[in-house]
């Protein structure tokens, strides 16, 4: 096996690093095992050749997307494994014989015999070679592998190059980010690279393939102007008319209010729990973006933090739909709201958005750079219109400062109220006279 090699008697996983990496992992990676039995040393090397070649996956897109890279030796630099140093001990029989991925290394050296590869072996047998893997992750690969059968339809097994480089061209041309193509083939590729490390693809055709740049360039989005506020909050749904279910209900409503006046983002508001709100003593209102929930997702680190509610949301009736959803028994802010295939509660509202604002009968804005995360760009401009220090409108909206010193301690909730009093909205917003709310 390519991956492991023999030194006085103990067995040693190593991989050569790609040439253009070497400068962050150096020329090879080598772990001491700490076995002198084969069936033992070769499903770990198979787990660890998976990982670093997921690892090198991810550290080209980062350098296709131009994010800074630690390299070898850095404080920044941390082994990929927690077992890197000290794996760890494994019993008789070896690791967990229904994996796929390392069933022949466990059956004595002999390769289970199998016909074929599908969809579901391939993931399962990537989810198994680490159980501990962040559920985020999961969903990433699951979608990759539906979004890449809507293109193509091929086993795995028979895949060539062409059909990835056509699922690559794919997501070129619809205007995707060369990062994230980076990123979606390069998942791809380890996913293949299970197969390979098992004996049961041939070849992992995706490896390597060179991301261009995208034939359509990159379109930048721009904030809202005051005349196209006017005109969506203007729209018949917050003039009283029927809430549609596409809008998730009561949600058409309020998630375009809040992302006006706390510049969340659209899955930031979609996901808030009832337990979200909360009335302060001392400070009032607050509500708060954070995944203490299960199924709440954020996209960084420093997207967890607390918003002080405008007073304009407050007027416009927010507080007597948070009182009337706790007193239904609903759990979720907006339980009309009905998931995607990946869990995304703003999926679908997204979808409902874009249509309501383009339509002859909604806003009738027609402008490509005008979409739902033009709220959170709006509010930027509204906190530097209200000449709002930088940490304070990066606290608001959960963005990440590159200076050290902010990453310590919290931001006091103090002057974010202060900060949100001295913001102006830009248009009034409607009020919306409560109903009550039913269950389901």
């Amino acid at each position: 096996m390519a991956y492991l090699v023999q030194h006085h008697g103990t067995f040693w996983f190593s991989i050569r690093v790609p040439v253009s990496l070497q400068s962050r992992f150096g020329p090879v990676v080598r772990v001491n095992l700490q076995t002198t039995d084969h069936a033992f040393a070769k499903p770990m090397a198979l787990r660890l050749a998976s990982e670093w070649l997921s690892r090198f996956d991810a550290a080209r897109a980062e350098a296709l997307s131009g994010a800074p890279a630690p390299v070898l030796g850095s404080p920044e630099f941390t082994p990929l494994s927690p077992y890197a140093l000290h794996p760890p001990p494994i019993a008789a029989g070896g690791l967990d014989s229904k994996t796929p991925a390392v069933a022949a290394a466990v059956a004595g050296g002999k390769r289970t015999k199998r016909s074929a590869w599908g969809d579901a072996e391939l993931l399962s047998a990537w989810r198994q070679l680490d159980p501990d893997r962040a559920s985020t992750t999961v969903r990433d690969m699951e979608s990759v592998v539906r979004e890449f059968r809507r293109t193509c339809r091929t086993p795995f097994k028979q895949l060539t190059r062409v059909e990835i480089s056509a699922y690559r061209n794919h997501l070129l041309k619809r205007g995707a980010a060369r990062g994230t193509v980076a990123k979606r083939v390069g998942m791809l590729s380890t996913l293949l690279q299970v197969g390979v490390d098992a004996g049961m693809l041939a070849a992992n055709v995706a490896r390597g393939l060179r991301i261009p740049k995208a034939e359509v360039p990159t379109l930048m989005r721009r904030g809202f102007t005051s005349a196209e506020l006017a005109r969506v909050f203007a729209m018949p749904v917050f003039r009283g008319a029927r809430r549609p279910a596409a809008g998730g209900g009561e949600a058409c409503v309020w998630i375009p209010m809040l992302a006006l006046a706390t510049g969340a983002r659209l899955e930031e508001l979609a996901q808030l729990r009832v337990e979200d709100i909360e009335i302060a003593p001392a400070f009032g209102p607050i509500l708060h973006i954070r995944d203490t929930h299960g199924e709440q997702r954020l996209k960084t680190e420093g997207s967890r933090r607390r918003i002080p509610l405008h007073r304009d949301l407050v007027a416009a009736g927010l507080l007597e739909y948070w009182d009337s959803v706790r007193e239904a028994g609903h759990q979720w802010l907006f339980p009309a709201l009905e998931p995607d295939h990946d869990g995304r509660r703003g999926a679908n509202f997204g979808k409902w958005f874009m249509r309501a604002i383009r339509s002859k009968s909604g806003a009738q804005i027609e402008e490509p750079r005008v979409v739902f995360h033009s709220f959170r760009h709006g509010f930027k401009t509204l906190c530097r219109a209200a000449d709002l220090k930088e940490e304070i409108h990066d606290a608001l909206t959960g963005h990440v400062s590159g200076t050290v010193g902010r990453t310590y301690g919290e931001m006091p909730l103090g002057p974010l109220v202060d900060a949100i009093a001295r913001i102006e909205l830009p248009v009034a917003l409607p009020r919306i006279e409560q109903e009550e709310v039913r269950h389901g």
